[in-house]
């Protein structure tokens, strides 16, 4: 981190911390062998477990047992159980959430982040089942509108906190919604307006009078919805994942680069992992030119660095640039 000059890091490893500042949590904690996740999903009800690579040694969480999945009508779901859920947040404690719990934070954390808990899509699916959720919305059910409506209505409640508390001190908005996969959407463009969309555009409206920059972070070929979330007011577009379908760093340049700024760009899946430092260095210098000198582009891996990464092709994304 020194040797980068870094001035912030995504609160750890993963891509999901984009967040820095979290409130406290007073209600009931998850008992073994569910965890306590990141992003406090258990809060309102999602479990998740830990799951290990015995290769790697490295830990990473799994959603399980949606609380949501074994309903067949709305009537089941009880919309005020999950606003009551925010009465066990401590909102007031979110700027003492990281600070001096790791040398690292107090080092690097010069960039204030918040959004917990604005993954709106993810929600829905980790609540109902990603299978569940996906059947709902295709097949136009009412429980899927009953659904995005019940935690729309959360979120934003949930986020207008967050930033009565901290949106005048923040420098940056960030969330996350893997709406795509790697050839396209997981779902339809209209199914995308009509369930999903609303809530970003009500979220970066909020956002947006605190004048904070809003980015947003998508794995995947996301060319049919992008553009949606441009016009909704999006600053930022993570990850340039360039290794997804028409997703290359030259196409993400001229369809959207007077538009909005990217974060990401090189490739985590074949180049940083299995390439040498000089095709790293390439590539980097390849991404430079492309911008040149008007900015635009915040020059970084396109995900989480894979266990297994040589340390000298992470450092070479910066060198001599």
């Amino acid at each position: 981190m020194n040797c980068l000059g870094a001035d912030y890091y995504s609160s750890g490893s993963k891509i999901d911390k984009l967040s820095t500042y979290r409130p406290g949590f007073n209600g009931e904690k998850p008992t073994f062998p569910y965890i306590a996740d990141d992003q406090l999903y258990y809060s309102i009800g999602i479990k998740a477990i830990k799951k290990t690579e015995k290769q790697y040694n490295v830990s990473r969480k799994v959603y399980i047992e949606p609380p949501w999945a074994k309903y067949t009508s709305p009537k089941e779901i009880e919309e005020n159980k999950l606003m009551e859920k925010l009465d066990f947040f401590d909102f007031k404690k979110m700027k003492k959430e990281y600070i001096n719990k790791q040398k690292a934070h107090e080092i690097f954390e010069k960039v204030t982040c918040i959004g917990t808990m604005s993954s709106f899509f993810m929600i829905c699916s980790y609540l109902r089942g990603m299978e569940n959720f996906l059947l709902d919305m295709a097949y136009g059910d009412k429980m899927a509108e009953y659904i995005t409506k019940t935690v729309k209505k959360f979120c934003l409640e949930f986020n207008k906190r967050e930033l009565e508390i901290l949106g005048n001190e923040a420098d940056y908005y960030g969330t996350w919604d893997d709406v795509a996969g790697q050839t396209g959407m997981l779902f339809s463009p209209d199914l995308f307006k009509k369930y999903i969309l609303p809530y970003y555009k009500d979220l970066i409206e909020n956002v947006k009078k605190y004048d904070l920059p809003f980015g947003w972070h998508c794995c995947g070929s996301i060319h049919d919805v992008l553009p949606l979330m441009i016009n909704a007011g999006i600053d930022v577009f993570d990850v340039v994942q360039t290794s997804a379908k028409n997703m290359n760093l030259e196409n993400i340049y001229n369809l959207y680069g007077n538009d909005i700024a990217f974060h990401g760009g090189i490739d985590v899946q074949k180049l940083l992992i299995n390439k040498k430092p000089k095709d790293i260095k390439n590539e980097a210098n390849k991404i430079v030119d492309l911008w040149g000198k008007r900015g635009g582009i915040i020059l970084a891996p396109s995900h989480e660095i894979q266990p297994g990464t040589p340390i000298e092709n992470i450092l070479a994304i910066y060198k001599n640039i």
